[in-house]
C-alpha cells in the first residue's frame, strides 16, 4: 500500500469588516489575515468571504510576508443576502488548496439599521420686517433715509418789494410819454400849432407833464424804508446734522 503525505498549517485568522455596522443601503469592505507562529511556508491559501452563509468575496494569496497571509481590502460589495434591520454574520474560511482542508476561520456579527429618511426641503422663511426707527425730520440717524431738498413754504418767500429809483423812473417816462399823445388826440397838431395864441395850452401840457414826472420819480419815507433790527435771538447748538437751508 502507498500513502500520500500532506501538511496540515494552522495558524490565526483575523477579520476585518468596514463600516463596522451599516444601514440597509450601506456597501461592505472586508479584509482577511492568517498568521503561523512558524517561518513563512509559501504555501498558497484561499480566503473565502461570506454574508449570511452566501458568497461574498474570495481572493487566493499565493505567497506570505512575515509568516503572515494579507488579502488587504476588498473593493466596497453589496451584500448579497438581503440588507434587513437586525444583525448579520460576516464569516472567512481560510483554506489550503492543495488539500482542500480548512485552516482557519473567523466570524463577525455585522449590525444593520433602518436607512435615514431623505430630508425634505424646508421652506424658505420669509424675512419678518423690521420696525421703522423714530427719525427726525431733517436730521441725519443711523438706520434712516437721508433728508431730501423740499420746496419752500410760501411764507419763507421774500414779500415783493416796492421798486428803486430805476424802476419808478421808467415809469415816469412812460406816463410822460404818454401824456403828449393824449394831449395831441384830444387837441389836435392842428390846433396846438396853428396860431400863437394856442401855445400857451402846449406849454401848459408839457409843463404838467414834466411835474408828473418829478412827482412820480420822487419818493417818500415809509416805515419800510428804516426797518427797526431786532435782536438775534440765540440759537441753541444741536448735535444732529439739518438739511441744506432754503434760499431767502
Amino acid at each position: 500500500m502507498s500513502a500520500q503525505a500532506f501538511t496540515l498549517i494552522q495558524g490565526t485568522v483575523k477579520l476585518y469588516v468596514n463600516p463596522k455596522a451599516g444601514y440597509t443601503t450601506s456597501l461592505v469592505q472586508v479584509r482577511g489575515t492568517f498568521t503561523i507562529a512558524a517561518s513563512c511556508t509559501g504555501v498558497p491559501l484561499n480566503f473565502v468571504f461570506q454574508f449570511d452563509a452566501k458568497p461574498l468575496w474570495s481572493k487566493s494569496i499565493s505567497g506570505c510576508t512575515a509568516a503572515t497571509w494579507d488579502t488587504g481590502w476588498s473593493p466596497y460589495n453589496k451584500p448579497p443576502a438581503t440588507p434587513s434591520v437586525g444583525n448579520h454574520l460576516i464569516s472567512l474560511n481560510v483554506v489550503n488548496p492543495s488539500t482542500g482542508a480548512t485552516s482557519g476561520s473567523a466570524t463577525y456579527s455585522y449590525a444593520i439599521y433602518a436607512a435615514p429618511a431623505s430630508p425634505r426641503a424646508q421652506p424658505t422663511a420669509s424675512p419678518v420686517p423690521t420696525p421703522s426707527q423714530g427719525c427726525a425730520v431733517g436730521a441725519a440717524t443711523a438706520g434712516c433715509p437721508s433728508p431730501s431738498a423740499s420746496a419752500c413754504p410760501v411764507a419763507m418767500l421774500p414779500k415783493a418789494g416796492t421798486g428803486g429809483w430805476a424802476d419808478n423812473s421808467i415809469a415816469a417816462l412812460m406816463v410822460g410819454a404818454a401824456l403828449p399823445i393824449a394831449g395831441l388826440a384830444l387837441f389836435g397838431p392842428q390846433t396846438l400849432l396853428a396860431a400863437a395864441y394856442r401855445r400857451r395850452r402846449f406849454l401848459t401840457l408839457l409843463g404838467l407833464s414834466a411835474m408828473a414826472v418829478l412827482a412820480l420819480n420822487c419818493t417818500f419815507p415809509t416805515t419800510a424804508s428804516n426797518p427797526q433790527t431786532s435782536p438775534a435771538a440765540a440759537v441753541t447748538p444741536s448735535e444732529a446734522p439739518t438739511p441744506s437751508p432754503c434760499p431767502a
